[in-house]
């Protein structure tokens, strides 16, 4: 089996998405972590209750995870898509540009005139894209199938939601049109600010009633109710939410190419690394104070809203942040090109995150399924409830944990977690054919001797016959679409 970088054929890793989506995962635990704490009895009624059940300490992790961690995590999330789904469309344009153009026999285009050869490269990359848009598709389709799984268990699984926004806006994504994609995202943006603006001042400004929900239970939240639940807020996410428009600054990164290359773009990063940090935590600020009644500058109707808002530019100062940690790219070894994490190449902090990184689905699943065992176990136990702040160590204890699990997996030569490999399978396995490009027709308006037709010419050179499935060799496996070695 081969393997190729999403460069090409050169061996070279970008570990910076890596180590991205590996620290993202621990944010998404962060943020996950309370809809667990819901299930103890003696979990607090959402007001002034649940601020009277807050230590100190507990208010002030509360303070920290509203400034860099919710509605951070989410974001993070679907901007490292956006820029998975983009290197995955250019991977697979790329490959069946030079499929084309190898699988043409010199005989038949000998003595092509210029314009023959302009017609065939039309029709070579209506091709490419066409291959391109399919394979985001179906594996957006498949997303939803395993998002719809999770949601038995977890009725606030992203994957599904993610999975929808590959369906819908995969055109765009494989397009090269950035206004497309502007229109969309402010469009997207707007509405979502909007409707968190009126549901907020409906809500008012009454300490923690925004953060805390209702107290849940194991005998209400059935399989099928999780799914019904997931059924609606799914679509509701991507037309209500900012993960359409962060899908689609994810696609502007890639463009960009300051993951594939952080040193030659170390300036900005650092600029973004700084100015999205702090104005993600400054817009997060008066929604914080509120809710933790320590100071009130205004309504929850705009505070609510600008915590949102604010959220993307934290997010790209995390993801700034970490490309500069991930490093620029490497000559990778054997070993390394095949995806194991090396020590020696990013060192045991960055290889532990690369690690994870790489199995970002898997890990994602699997922290729904520890996180139930777990607070299965402290409920049978006679736990009745845990802080603020000792959910958060539990959270990042349980990433630590599937993080040993992933590093373990790197050092028995296991580059992709099951989840990974499961959706790479039925990926490749649903792919269908697609016609090869038709060859020009002659000056005298007869088609080129020996020309293929759409396969169905006499004689068709079998080179030519062989390629026809658009999934194979390049499927990315991990949750957010982009794995940066694929073996075909």
């Amino acid at each position: 089996m081969s393997t190729l970088s999403f460069t090409g054929e050169r061996r070279v890793r970008f570990p910076a998405p890596d180590v991205a989506r590996g620290f993202m995962l621990a944010l998404i635990a962060l943020a996950n972590v309370p809809f667990w704490v819901r299930f103890f009895p003696d979990y607090p009624a959402p007001g002034q209750a649940a601020l009277d059940a807050m230590s100190g300490v507990d208010q002030w992790w509360f303070l920290l995870r509203a400034l860099f961690v919710d509605r951070r995590a989410y974001p993070l999330f679907s901007i490292l898509f956006g820029f998975g789904m983009a290197i995955m469309a250019k991977r697979t344009i790329e490959r069946e540009r030079r499929v084309a153009r190898e699988a043409l026999p010199a005989e038949l285009s000998a003595g092509w005139i210029p314009l023959q050869w302009q017609f065939f490269g039309e029709d070579v990359e209506r091709r490419a894209r066409r291959a391109a848009s399919r394979l985001i598709r179906r594996r957006g389709w498949w997303m939803l199938a395993f998002g719809a799984v999770h949601s038995v268990i977890f009725q606030g699984d992203i994957i599904g939601a993610y999975g929808l926004v590959a369906v819908i806006f995969v055109e765009v994504i494989v397009m090269r049109r950035v206004w497309l994609r502007a229109v969309i995202g402010v469009t997207g943006a707007s509405l979502s600010l909007l409707l968190l603006s009126s549901g907020a001042a409906e809500m008012g400004a009454h300490p923690m009633t925004l953060e805390y929900h209702a107290q849940a239970t194991l005998e209400a939240t059935t399989p099928l109710w999780n799914l019904a639940g997931w059924l609606v807020a799914t679509p509701f996410t991507v037309l209500t939410t900012l993960v359409a428009p962060c899908v689609m600054l994810g696609v502007g990164v890639e463009r960009w190419g300051a993951l594939q290359d952080p040193s030659g773009h170390r300036g900005a990063l650092v600029a973004i690394a700084g100015g999205g940090l702090l104005a993600g935590a400054l817009g997060a600020l008066p929604y914080a104070l509120g809710q933790l009644d320590w100071a009130h500058v205004g309504g929850s109707g705009w505070t609510f809203p600008l915590f949102h808002a604010s959220g993307v530019a934290g997010a790209c100062g995390w993801l700034a942040l970490l490309a500069l940690l991930g490093g620029g790219p490497r000559e990778a070894s054997a070993e390394f090109a095949q995806g194991a994490a090396s020590f020696e190449e990013l060192g045991a902090f960055r290889s532990f995150l690369s690690a994870i990184g790489r199995r970002s689905m898997t890990a994602y699943l699997a922290q729904t399924l520890v996180f139930a065992v777990l607070f299965l176990v402290l409920g049978a136990v006679g736990v009745r409830s845990v802080g603020v702040a000792v959910s958060a160590l539990i959270a990042l204890a349980v990433w630590a944990l599937i993080g040993v699990g992933c590093v373990i997996s790197d050092a028995m030569g296991r580059t992709r977690g099951p989840a990974e490999r499961l959706l790479r399978w039925l990926v490749a396995r649903t792919a269908w054919t697609l016609p090869l490009p038709k060859l020009p027709m002659s000056i005298y308006g007869a088609p080129t001797p020996g020309a293929v037709q759409n396969h169905g010419v006499k004689g068709a050179p079998k080179a030519m016959m062989s390629v026809s499935r658009d999934a194979e060799g390049v499927l990315p496996d991990s949750l957010d679409g982009m794995q940066n070695d694929a073996n075909s």
